[in-house]
This record gives C-alpha cells, structure tokens and sequence, in this order.
C-alpha cells in the first residue's frame, strides 16, 4: 500500500436546491393522505439510519494502522509535509 497523493482536499457544501412547486394528481384526501404518510415514514426511517452511521470508517482505520504498523504502508514525507503546509497556509 503507498500513499501519494498530495493535491489539497477541496470539500464543496452542497448547492440549495430549488423549491419546486408540487404537482399533485387530483385525489382523493385519503389517498392523498396515505401518500404523506409514507413518505413521512421513509424520511424518519432514513433520518434514524443516518444518525446511527458512523461518519468516520473505524475498519478502514484500524487497515490503515496495521499496514503502517507492519511496514506494508510507505508514506512521502516530504509530499505529506508540503500537503500539510498548504492546508493551512489557506
């Protein structure tokens, strides 16, 4: 494993969306209801599933260690050091 990468991070905040009108197929209100409330549902389930995902990859982090551990990861100092230096010259 080899780490060569030097080009700084360039993290982008996402761009508003733009409210769009809905367009609705005339309905019944039951019908119309049913449909909110799955969604409603999905949104929930989706909001519970993000909030118990991890946002850092711990496996991936312990792979990374043990490589360097066993000598199996070689890092470019001098490219880390100036990767570094740009990052908070910014």
């Amino acid at each position: 494993m080899k780490i060569t990468r030097t080009d700084p991070v360039q993290i982008q905040s996402p761009l508003p969306r733009k409210q769009e009108p809905v367009q609705t197929a005339p309905q019944s209100r039951q019908g119309s209801e049913s449909q909110i409330s799955a969604t409603a549902q999905t949104m929930a389930h989706a909001k519970v599933e993000l909030a118990s995902t991890p946002d850092v990859d711990m496996a991936k982090v312990e792979q990374i260690r043990q490589a360097i551990g066993e000598g199996r990861l070689t890092l470019d100092l001098a490219a880390l050091s100036q990767a570094i230096l740009d990052l908070h010259r910014r």
